[in-house]
């Protein structure tokens, strides 16, 4: 089909200057409505598309960020954990070292003026606590017996405690003649905890 441009503009020319305004007027809405719908709309959409995106990778950024904080806060707690049980192991003793441990606890007696009457192990109440691959733990209670003041006494719990030693305290009781100033009666046990090797 042949279109003859001549007619067309000779039939423009005639139309009135309102009729030629409408028509130019439509022509202009329709390609503003095409452009919009071909070309506006589309943009928008991946404009869109791009927002939800960017939104995304910003909840995933956050979520790693929170994350790393989590695992460099693991992290800290693990090697907390790991200290604190070093500590511990160092606390725990060989069972061949009961001779040094109560060796020890009465040079720190004799430090603070502190008199043991008695200082005995108790082996047959020596009790398996618990084992893994390497090691078995004990306890093994020793009963101590000394007449000592409240402050020396203080003073010499304290440094066993501070000591290279794990133990729990037991059975403790004091005992006085009725004069504050008299040296008290010291009795208690406490339970050592002990570990055997096993070798290989």
């Amino acid at each position: 089909m042949k279109i003859d441009l001549t007619k067309i503009l000779e039939y423009f020319n005639n139309l009135n200057d309102q009729m030629r305004y409408g028509i130019f007027a439509g022509a202009v809405i329709l390609i503003i409505a095409l452009d919009v719908f071909f070309l506006v709309l589309p943009q928008i959409a991946g404009i869109a598309d791009v927002n939800d995106r960017i939104k995304k990778m910003s909840e995933s950024t956050q979520q790693v960020l929170v994350d790393r904080q989590r695992i460099n806060q693991l992290k800290k707690n693990l090697q907390l954990m790991r200290n604190g049980l070093n500590a511990l192991s160092i606390k725990i003793r060989p069972v061949q070292e009961v001779p040094a441990i109560l060796s020890t606890i009465s040079s720190i007696a004799k430090e603070y003026g502190v008199k043991i009457d008695q200082l005995i192990p108790e082996y047959k109440l020596l009790k398996a606590l618990n084992s893994d691959a390497d090691s078995k733990y004990y306890s093994l209670p020793v009963l101590i017996k000394a007449v000592s003041g409240y402050h020396n006494f203080g003073h010499f719990l304290n440094k066993v405690e501070n000591e290279d030693l794990s133990f729990i305290m037991k059975d403790f009781i004091i005992q006085n003649e009725g004069k504050a100033a008299n040296p008290h009666l010291f009795s208690m046990t406490i339970k050592i905890i002990l570990v055997e090797r096993k070798s290989g």
